[in-house]
Parts: structure tokens; C-alpha cells; sequence
């Protein structure tokens, strides 16, 4: 996949040190964090010469973020930007220009829409919106007949993209986009792309449940540690249910704890089944392990809509794909190639 570089809610990011390491002489570990972009809070850490290194390279990253941020964004309008809240307003009146960034993630989900099982529809913004909604009042569920209505307008094949003009079109006027499955690991994987060009090859990326490392960490560890979070304590702690041991790959998980609302004592979570139109009750977590953090996100979010065994089956049938689940009754299944790293297992960051 091509990446454009125009612009030159947690999992836990563990840096488990290990005892009596030491850092190379010549660089040093830094970290900073922002909560502006995605609606989450973004952390980098890195290894670099010295302070003003490390902020060149985590400033940039932080400006590319709230770039692609800015148009993916569905909610809000910037002035100048032809964003995501833009085409879902203008579209169906005819072909509206486009941020070319857009237009390459929508072109990313034509091609990669048709390999989720169904379970993935970056078109059901009528649904999810409503759902939105619903949350944002905290009080009642959305109703039925309404959901089965927009329910209706939900082909992505009625997205008309023109590459060459920049533009796209709703042949359907009551269509809407939501990208909410794939923004921020696409932009997380474009940004993790940059900072190996930067000179700050040794980092990782944490924004909320997308992590994506680089190389190694530079004292004297062989992989960084990214926790998976114990989605029976996510709500008032940062507990951990394992760690997984890793270099050059994207960790992201999707769960029910951290966006919902209590309707009657029942907890709604955002993930919503594109058969029920309610949120998914298959699992309470699962943790999708790859390179790329924008498919590792779209992979999560299906797998979590996906009962376990089919899902199980998926991702067996994949190359280079591994996955961590967290059942309703707190059971844990894992791939077999991931078994060697997590850390309940005997997996290690030393070796």
C-alpha cells in the first residue's frame, strides 16, 4: 500500500526494562504525549542524541497526526480543508472535491472492504451517527425502526470516487461515511512510516488502542513490551492481562470498555453488528498482532464482530497475522505464533 506524506481511548505501552540495562552511549530514551488528535491520547517515545532530536522528530509526527486528524475528521469543519465532515455534508448534491489523503484511505477500503467478512462498512455512517447520538444524550436507545432505516443506505458501492478530478459523489443522498474502524491506525501506520525516515528509527507509537513500534529499543532489549489491557479493571485501572514482546509491528485492540453508555443498567458499547444494528456480545476484547497498524485496526474491529471460532478461523487461514482473545467468561485464547511472545508464556524482551 502507498502512503502519501503530504505534510512534511488505552492500551498500555509497557516499557519493561529490563535489569542492569544501560542505553548506548550516544542516545537517549524520551517521551511526550498529546491529547488533540483521533480523541485519544497519542505518546511517543524514542530514541535519539539529544532533546532537541527527539522533539523535531515528535513534533512533526505530532503535526502529521493532527493533520490527518483534521480530514478524517466526521464532526467538525476546518476552514480550507475538503474533509471527511465535509463530503458527508456536501456529497450527495454532487461530486465534491476531496483531500487527496481522503480519497486514498476510501480507495484503501474498496480494496480491502470486500476481505472483512462482511463485518467492516466504512458506509454505515447513518447507522453509527445515530448511535452517536444516543450516546452523546445518555439516555435512551436508539429506536429500532429508525436504525432499520438508515440501515438502508449503507453500500459502499454508492460512493463515487474520481481519482483523477479529486472528488466524490453519493449516489445514495442518504449515505454517510464513518471511518472510525480504520483513521487512526491508517494515520498512525503513515506516521510510524515518516519517523523511520527521520533518524529516529528505535520508537513506539501509543495512541489509545493502536501501538506500533519500530526497531528495537536501543538498552540493550531485543524487543519492546506492549501490554494487553484486563478489560475486566479497563474501567478504573490500567491492569494487565499479558504482554506481548515485539519489534516493526502494530499491536490494536478493540473492546467494550472504553466508549458506551448505560441505558436501564445495560451497558452499550460503540461497536456496532452490521446484522443487529446493536453492539456486538461476542467477547469482551481481542488484540489483533501485525505490521500494518491501518489493517491491524480494520482486522480488530472485525474480529471483535466476528464470533470467536469464526474469527479463530480467519485469522489462522492469514499469513502474518496474529490475534489474542478475552471471551465474555474472562477465558483467554491466543494463536499459536503468538504463544512464543507474550510474557505468560515465557516470551521476553531480552532475547
Amino acid at each position: 500500500m502507498k502512503y502519501r506524506l503530504r505534510f512534511l481511548c488505552v492500551l498500555c505501552v509497557l516499557c519493561l526494562l529490563c535489569g542492569g540495562c544501560r542505553a548506548e552511549k550516544t542516545m537517549q530514551k524520551f517521551t511526550a504525549s498529546f491529547y488533540d488528535a483521533f480523541d485519544t491520547v497519542i505518546t511517543v517515545i524514542g530514541y535519539a542524541p539529544d532533546q532537541a532530536a527527539f522533539d523535531a522528530a515528535y513534533g512533526h509526527a505530532k503535526d502529521m497526526f493532527m493533520h490527518y486528524h483534521r480530514i478524517y475528521d466526521g464532526y467538525k469543519a476546518y476552514e480550507g480543508v475538503h474533509n471527511l465532515y465535509y463530503v458527508n455534508k456536501n456529497a450527495a448534491t454532487g461530486p465534491v472535491e476531496a483531500e487527496p489523503e481522503l480519497i486514498d484511505l476510501l480507495l484503501y477500503m474498496k480494496d480491502l472492504q470486500p476481505r472483512l467478512l462482511g463485518r467492516v462498512n466504512v458506509a454505515m455512517g447513518a447507522v453509527l451517527s445515530y448511535w452517536h447520538e444516543c450516546r452523546e444524550a445518555g439516555e435512551a436507545l436508539p429506536e429500532e425502526r429508525l436504525l432499520k432505516a438508515y440501515s438502508n443506505h449503507v453500500n459502499f458501492d454508492d460512493v463515487i470516487i474520481n481519482q483523477e478530478a479529486g472528488t466524490i459523489y453519493f449516489a445514495d443522498p442518504h449515505l454517510s461515511l464513518d471511518l472510525g474502524a480504520v483513521a487512526k491506525g491508517y494515520a498512525t501506520e503513515i506516521v510510524a512510516s515518516w519517523l523511520l525516515t527521520s533518524g529516529m528509527t528505535s520508537y513506539i507509537i501509543s495512541a489509545g488502542g493502536n501501538v506500533r513500534c519500530g526497531e528495537k529499543p536501543l538498552d540493550g532489549r531485543a524487543r519492546w513490551g506492549v501490554g494487553i489491557q484486563d478489560p475486566e479493571d479497563a474501567l478504573f485501572s490500567n491492569s494487565i492481562k499479558d504482554v506481548v514482546y515485539l519489534t516493526d509491528m502494530s499491536v490494536v485492540t478493540s473492546g467494550d470498555y472504553q466508549r458506551y453508555y448505560v441505558v436501564d443498567g445495560v451497558r452499550y458499547h460503540h461497536i456496532i453488528d452490521p446484522d443487529t444494528l446493536f453492539p456486538s456480545a461476542y467477547m469482551r476484547q481481542v488484540t489483533v498482532v501485525t505490521k500494518d497498524s491501518g489493517y491491524a485496526d480494520a482486522l480488530s474491529t472485525m474480529l471483535f464482530l466476528l464470533p470467536y471460532e469464526e474469527g479463530r478461523a480467519f485469522v489462522d487461514s492469514q499469513p502474518d497475522i496474529e490475534a489474542y482473545w478475552v471471551l465474555n467468561d474472562g477465558t483467554v485464547e491466543y494463536t499459536d505464533g503468538l504463544a512464543p511472545i507474550l510474557r505468560s508464556q515465557g516470551g521476553s524482551a531480552i532475547n
